[in-house]
């Protein structure tokens, strides 16, 4: 089955301009492309018309002629229109066979090389990634397109940061996903230092390695950190122990292993189920638990504030039983019987507020800001 990954954000004018501003880069891209492809092209059929435009001005039967109206007189000629009566003069003579074969040959090459990038940018081909590539700064190069590198591009993606993806393998399940958002895809072995230069290395930010060869990651690490010294790099590790040693050693920013992840979220699953997530931070684990406010219970008529001097816990979501859910609500916030809120703290912290006595009935009287 596809593994899939819901994330919801909220939608601002700040995230649709941002989304505006991805389709016009792509498409200035795109423009940039096809004028570095054309640029000789242009040049000939630029310099013919102006030469051929001065001739007609010179040695024509109608001397008044503008420059531009003489050289609309070759545009003309290139497609095998004849802008007036065959010439006297040899020159003259010479343009009527030699002008339509350059002209027509360059615009007819002209076409086709237009129509095969329109063709490489619907398809994602590697030559219109890399143009795209070469325009981007301050992105993300992802290198492993398996189940955690796809969750990781969609997450970077949501959170509106442009990312570069290297797969090795063509027939990997989210190619088409990666497609279909228009982010740069660049297949090959992420070990060849010149698929990094592609990814233009020497302009991102951070590189992610999420591939499952762990030799494989330590050694793109070491040539991005070649190529491009001041990037970040996020390596993965599957063991926790060698990933330790890594980040040290190699002055790696982050490395991690995926059972050092997974296993806090595994065991405390089996303990509690109401729990959201789970990250250990400087051997603490911290932990992200739904609550429902209870008439009775520890939080009812504390502010949020009151929550986090007391039991020494912050409140990530409020969801009151009539009003709309509110993400880090104000500290003068006070929490009634029946809301919900998501907090979060050390497991400790968890514990304590689990354990703590019955509030006295003035407490849970307490009005609401």
């Amino acid at each position: 089955m596809r593994d899939t990954l819901r994330i919801e954000l909220l939608e601002t004018t700040c995230d649709r301009r941002s989304a505006w501003r991805w389709r016009l880069w792509r498409e200035w891209c795109f423009i940039r492309t096809v004028f570095h492809v054309l640029r000789y092209r242009l040049l000939v059929l630029f310099s013919l018309l102006i030469g051929g435009g001065l001739l007609f001005q010179h040695l024509g039967d109608d001397r008044s002629l503008s420059l531009v109206e003489a050289s609309y007189y070759t545009w003309a000629l290139v497609f095998g229109e004849a802008p007036q009566a065959f010439p006297d003069h040899p020159l003259l003579e010479l343009m009527f066979f030699v002008v339509p074969v350059i002209g027509l040959t360059i615009v007819l090459e002209g076409l086709i090389e237009l129509a095969l990038l329109v063709r490489d940018r619907r398809r994602s081909e590697r030559e219109w990634c890399k143009a795209m590539c070469k325009a981007m700064k301050d992105h993300v190069i992802l290198v492993g397109l398996g189940r955690l590198g796809y969750r990781t591009f969609t997450l970077l993606r949501k959170l509106g940061v442009p990312v570069v993806v290297i797969e090795n393998s063509p027939t990997n399940q989210f190619l088409e996903d990666v497609r279909r958002d228009g982010s740069p895809l660049l297949i090959g072995d992420g070990r060849r230092e010149a698929l990094l230069i592609d990814a233009n290395v020497a302009e991102a930010r951070s590189i992610v390695l999420a591939t499952t060869n762990d030799l494989a990651n330590l050694e793109i690490a070491l040539d991005a950190r070649k190529l491009s010294p001041d990037i970040r790099v996020v390596l993965r590790m599957f063991d926790q122990n060698m990933a330790d040693k890594i980040a040290g050693g190699f002055n790696i920013h982050l490395a991690i292993s995926q059972s050092a992840i997974s296993a806090p979220a595994f065991a405390l699953a089996a303990l509690e189920p109401e729990l959201i997530n789970s990250v250990v931070v400087e051997n603490k684990l911290i932990v992200m638990k739904r609550w429902t406010v209870q008439h009775d219970g520890p939080l009812a008529g504390l502010s949020v504030s009151e929550l986090m001097d007391r039991y020494e816990l912050a409140v990530v979501e409020h969801r009151p039983q009539s009003g709309p859910t509110r993400l880090f609500p104000p500290t003068a916030t006070r929490l009634a019987p029946g809301d919900q809120v998501i907090v979060q703290g050390a497991f400790e912290a968890l514990a304590k507020l689990r354990m703590a006595p019955t509030p006295a009935p003035q407490d849970a009287r307490t009005p609401r800001s």
